[in-house]
């Protein structure tokens, strides 16, 4: 969802209709009802939204053209058409709550944001396929003698691919003198592909959100299955970064980068339930966690009356379904639940 404030799709003629029952199931919260909009009969997709084109909009069309080919890729138009839709809405609502505290995004400055990842990209992309490009960008690396390291070329973005914007634009960076250079040169015909100052200026911004995304996408991208240890820490630590990057009084961040932060924390908040804690199995984990244990909670600012419900929570558990001897039970009302933790951890693993 923050990608899509610097990502435009154009509007396509063609829709995808489905029915209801074949798209993902909404997330519901114990207690809350669903709304109209979770029980339509059917979804309708228009691919992308109108984009005015032009010369300095190539780009967009031919990033537009890659990335709807790989989602027809993906073969589940339900996923799709429900993950749009989800991301169309949490949009339009961060807009209008960060409307409400006076940040508000200028026709311009979104114009120049939906123009940075089909520029950046794109570009990439033009190096990878284009012969001579290709070897005129490896010799421009080779002349210059600041570029250090075994990065030789721009990575090439893979629609499909966890973290692959993020990798897109540190090439970008990297690169960026011969980037800068190559662009500029009028028989090249790559002026759609250029990045202006503000364009950089803001591209510095997204990069540094994107870092926050790097370790919660990297544990779920992995073989195995992500414990639920690495997962709530990961999820509720980007966040947070969120909530910092959107909050940021000392930097001058762009509205725009403000308000794909806020479209991310609904999005977070949208799917998982660690806000609240309203699963014990996720207070349990954390809790029962050596390098963890109690302390997490407070250092990521549970109040002192939430981390006693906590301990609570954990000790009643306990002695609910493993204190099988009356020896092992554990007093809840503990002077110290981290020593209480390590003696159920050590317990546990015996």
């Amino acid at each position: 969802i923050f990608i899509s404030f610097f990502f435009k799709i154009p509007k396509r003629k063609k829709s995808v209709k489905i029915a209801a029952g074949a798209r993902a199931a909404a997330f519901r919260r114990p207690g809350e009802n669903s709304t109209p909009d979770d029980d339509d009969d059917e979804a309708t997709l228009e691919e992308g939204d109108n984009f005015p084109s032009g010369p300095d909009d190539i780009a967009i069309e031919e990033e537009a053209d890659a990335t709807l080919e790989a989602e027809e890729e993906d073969h589940d138009e339900g996923k799709l058409v429900h993950n749009k839709r989800v991301v169309k809405t949490l949009r339009e609502k961060a807009i209008q709550l960060m409307a409400e505290k006076g940040i508000v995004m200028d026709p311009e400055e979104e114009r120049i944001a939906l123009q940075i990842f089909p520029r950046v990209c794109g570009l990439g992309r033009k190096v990878h396929d284009v012969g001579h490009l290709t070897e005129r960008f490896k010799n421009m690396v080779s002349d210059d003698p600041e570029v250090a390291g075994t990065q030789r070329t721009l990575t090439r973005r893979v629609a499909t691919r966890w973290n692959s914007d993020l990798k897109c634009l540190d090439a970008h960076f990297f690169f960026r003198n011969i980037v800068e250079q190559l662009t500029a040169i009028e028989s090249l015909k790559l002026r759609a592909y250029q990045l202006s100052d503000d364009q950089w200026k803001m591209s510095e911004d997204v990069n540094e959100v994107l870092l926050l995304f790097d370790e919660p996408t990297r544990i779920f991208s992995t073989a195995e299955t992500p414990l639920i240890v690495d997962v709530i820490p990961a999820l509720e630590e980007a966040r947070e970064g969120l909530i910092a990057a959107r909050d940021d009084e000392e930097h001058d961040l762009s509205n725009i980068v403000r308000i794909a932060c806020q479209a991310s924390i609904l999005l977070i908040d949208k799917y998982s339930t660690f806000t609240n804690f309203d699963c014990d199995i996720y207070v349990i984990a954390i809790a029962m966690c050596p390098d963890r244990k109690m302390k997490w909670f407070k250092d990521h600012g549970r109040s002192r009356a939430q981390i006693t419900a906590i301990e609570k929570r954990v000790i009643a558990k306990w002695n609910k379904f493993y204190a099988t001897d009356e020896s092992l039970r554990v007093d809840e009302e503990p002077s110290s639940l981290d020593q209480t933790v390590c003696f159920l951890f050590n317990i546990a693993h015996i």
